[in-house]
């Protein structure tokens, strides 16, 4: 399928950080299913809840998602999202050395996002972080193999369905460039210096959470349909690239992103060719951003430095009104 130039203007859940940009023609992967039974299944099991890493916490593609959604949804039938992704978090357990506190595990608090948000999908998007930007070992890939499939079996338990997205892509040119890839002066490799084939550990990861080992409702590739964009974008540009420090991508990956879920879940043409508006986008994101918050603090903020939010009472009054006043 060819991508259709989506126009946004996004408003990440980063204070003070806007973006807009324009998503450029070219494949972005898989086009829609010709079996639309996942998207009738997923479509009427509501909240949606995403746990995942920072990409996940900044919210964009989350954001973009729910607009998209609650645009062309039957106002009857509308699904709820809920972003719970953390910063740093992974699903291994891992933690580099150099990090300035242990980074926190999706495990630590997993129980309690399940008992309180009673999801009926979750999606999970880890793997950035479970490597702790070294080169590949067996180690570290065994850790989030395990990792992934606990949190897969706690999440049917629930009586959830389980919905994968691979790992994105960690882009050294930038890093390098720079002169910030690993190892660092102490010898170790860390966030801040990761090692040049780091994209290596993601793409075994990938790989094998699409070897079915998961038994996953689902599996969605947005590795594969972020490499695709960025195939077509550095053939007009060869200094492209998605996140400036490797890791943390912009609006354009976001709304990638979001597409990737819609087309691989099988969503209808006529929602999937019907782009959010701006406006819609920004609303959304501040609808998210108060959610999430609120959630986190309710649920256990396994992290430092994480903004209070709202009791979760007030938080969902305030969304209420918000959809009110639109």
């Amino acid at each position: 399928m060819r991508r259709p130039i989506l126009s946004l203007c996004l408003l990440l859940a980063v204070p003070g950080l806007a973006a807009s940009c324009r998503v450029a023609t070219g494949q972005s992967g898989d086009g829609p299913s010709s079996d639309a039974t996942v998207w009738q299944e997923l479509q009427s099991r509501s909240p949606w809840v995403f746990l995942g890493d920072s990409n996940t916490y900044a919210g964009g593609y989350v954001a973009i998602l729910d607009a998209w959604l609650q645009s062309n949804h039957a106002p009857d039938r509308p699904i709820k999202l809920l972003n719970l992704g953390m910063s740093s978090e992974t699903a291994s357990g891992l933690s580099e050395v150099d990090h300035p506190f242990k980074r926190p595990c999706v495990h630590e608090r997993l129980s309690k996002v399940l008992a309180m948000t009673r999801p009926g999908v979750v999606f999970v998007c880890y793997g950035m972080n479970d490597g702790i930007y070294a080169p590949p070992t067996v180690e570290t890939l065994a850790a989030y193999q395990d990792g992934m499939l606990r949190l897969a079996a706690e999440v049917r338990a629930s009586g959830a369905k389980f919905v994968c997205l691979t790992p994105p892509v960690f882009e050294p040119e930038p890093l390098g460039a720079r002169g910030k890839l690993g190892p660092s002066k102490a010898g170790r490799y860390a966030y801040f210096a990761p090692a040049k084939d780091y994209d290596d550990v993601l793409q075994e990861q990938a790989d094998w959470c699409l070897s079915g080992a998961l038994e996953a409702d689902a599996v969605i590739d947005i590795r594969k349909a972020l490499r695709a964009e960025k195939k077509v974008r550095l053939a007009d540009d060869p200094k492209f690239f998605f996140a400036r420090d490797g890791v943390h991508f912009g609006a354009e990956a976001h709304a990638i992103v979001a597409e990737k879920i819609l087309l691989s879940l099988g969503a209808p043409a006529s929602l999937v060719e019907n782009y959010p508006t701006d406006e819609a986008i920004e609303s959304s994101t501040r609808r998210m951003k108060l959610l999430r918050d609120a959630y986190l603090s309710a649920t256990g903020k396994n992290r430092p430095g994480l903004a209070a939010g709202y009791p979760v009472w007030y938080a969902e009054q305030l969304v209420a009104k918000m959809a009110r006043d639109k």
